[in-house]
């Protein structure tokens, strides 16, 4: 979507804007796949260590980037930047990967607070540790022996698992010749840590990070406001939110929720004419919010924008009381014309 939207402003700066979404969400699915594939070679004893000169620094960087429109607006995602960077001999995709499954499992069980990774040169320099660590509801002692096993799952009713990923990072740091560790207090938070040996170089140059602030996407006011019909966007994800801010902005008043929760508020509050509803979602899905903005007022219409497409998915939204189904990814122009059926341009 954002490579289609890309080719029609004429802004410099919304170019570079949507080139940086482009470019995280590809890497995303590149992070996907390679998983998908490392199941493929993990089954069959396989998975190849790549070895070339990396700055951590920039390293460190890309991976927040990577992040950068996936933490809530109530986690603060941090990198601890050394005073001088570090350059070694290691595969940057699997230290990536590594970190990626321990960041994605930390947002997991962090619903606010804060989130830190980074990296430390041991006293005699022989190796290099690596950590993530947040603030978020921490891991029972009884389980963290199991912690890295495939699969796993602290809390099968509520499905707070910790599935494929941890035992991943773990295969993976132990091919690279290192050991991967957990610490974590009920209740307070968990540091991850794996040490790999070192071989490479500090330098004194100084590598310049541009912070990554997240923005506020709340409430859009295009020109002539009152005029406009109201679209309500529930969506958890920041990038796929900004994608169809970008689309509908100027047909529409639109307002923004992040999970079922606000949804329900926010129709009761707002009276939008038109709901763009996502399904997975935190605090309550989309379907359940679905129902319970249906008993409130079956006259609004909901359109569910999901990527679960199914056909027991779009049944089960039809159940809930969807008026309209679309897949993610959806084309632009269909999402436009399914609007204006229901409430005009």
């Amino acid at each position: 979507g954002f490579s289609r939207v890309m080719v029609e402003t004429d802004s410099q700066e919304d170019r570079m804007n949507y080139m940086e979404i482009i470019e995280s969400n590809n890497n995303r699915l590149l992070s996907l796949v390679n998983e998908i594939l490392d199941l493929s070679r993990v089954e069959n004893g396989e998975i190849t260590i790549k070895k070339e000169p990396t700055d951590l620094n920039y390293l460190m960087k890309s991976i927040k980037q990577l992040f950068k429109f996936r933490c809530p607006e109530t986690v603060s995602l941090t990198w601890n930047k050394p005073a001088s960077p570090v350059s070694m001999e290691t595969d940057a995709n699997r230290i990536t990967q590594v970190f990626s499954n321990l960041i994605s499992n930390a947002l997991k069980h962090t619903p606010k607070g804060v989130i830190s990774f980074g990296y430390e040169l041991l006293s005699d320099t022989q190796e290099i540790r690596f950590f993530v660590k947040d603030t978020g509801t921490g891991i029972d002692p009884k389980f963290i022996e199991h912690i890295f096993d495939a699969y796993a799952s602290q809390d099968a009713e509520q499905q707070r698992g910790f599935g494929l990923g941890l035992a991943l990072c773990r295969i993976i740091v132990e091919k690279m010749g290192g050991t991967i560790e957990v610490d974590s207090t009920l209740g307070k938070g968990s540091i991850f840590t794996f040490t790999l040996p070192f071989s490479g170089s500090i330098s004194g140059v100084t590598v310049t990070t541009r912070s990554n602030n997240m923005r506020t996407l709340r409430v859009n006011n295009p020109v002539n406001q009152e005029a406009l019909k109201t679209v309500l966007v529930v969506e958890d994800e920041e990038s796929n939110y900004e994608l169809i801010r970008i689309v509908l902005q100027k047909r529409y008043n639109l307002i923004h929720a992040r999970n079922g929760i606000e949804a329900v508020t926010m129709n009761e509050e707002e009276h939008p004419d038109i709901i763009l509803m996502d399904v997975r979602m935190p605090e309550m899905d989309g379907l359940d919010a679905t129902r319970i903005i249906k008993e409130v007022n079956n006259k609004v219409p909901i359109i569910i924008l999901s990527a679960y497409a199914f056909p027991e998915n779009i049944r089960e939204a039809k159940a809930a009381g969807c008026d309209e189904f679309m897949a993610k990814p959806f084309n632009v122009e269909d999402l436009i014309e399914k609007i204006n059926h229901f409430i005009g341009s």
